[in-house]
């Protein structure tokens, strides 16, 4: 939430919004930065079906001994890959859907999205 309210804040203040303007851009790209990783239960779900809330809870309450065992088992890079393009696939579909529902706000959801998922890439889970 901090990059995307960091990246609203100079999008707003380089293109001179008024405040009123401004606010609505920054709370949009707060949201939308911030709610984008709801599909990681999404993710859950598809992978795990029944089991998904067990991981869902285990990735909130304990996200390091979830990280530590799927690198144990050697499948934390598969997850980080496919959670990835999970993440881009949804992205692109909601801007998608942004370009025709609310214009206005796209540019500052199509740069929360690419700050956020540039952010998701974690060299360490990715070099296999």
């Amino acid at each position: 939430m901090a990059v995307s309210l960091i990246i609203s804040y100079i999008l707003v203040a380089s293109l001179g919004l008024d405040i009123s303007t401004g606010i609505k851009w920054i709370i949009v790209g707060c949201i939308f930065g911030t709610f984008i990783d709801l599909d990681h239960i999404l993710y859950a779900f598809l992978v795990y079906r029944k089991k998904g809330w067990k991981y869902i809870k285990r990735g909130i309450l304990r996200p390091k001994e979830l990280i530590k065992e799927f690198q144990e088992k050697g499948i934390l890079h598969f997850h980080a890959w496919r959670r990835m393009i999970l993440h881009t696939i949804t992205m692109l579909s909601i801007y998608a859907l942004s370009l025709y529902l609310f214009p206005s706000y796209s540019l500052i959801i199509g740069l929360v999205f690419i700050a956020h998922l540039i952010l998701d890439i974690e060299p360490r889970w990715l070099k296999y």
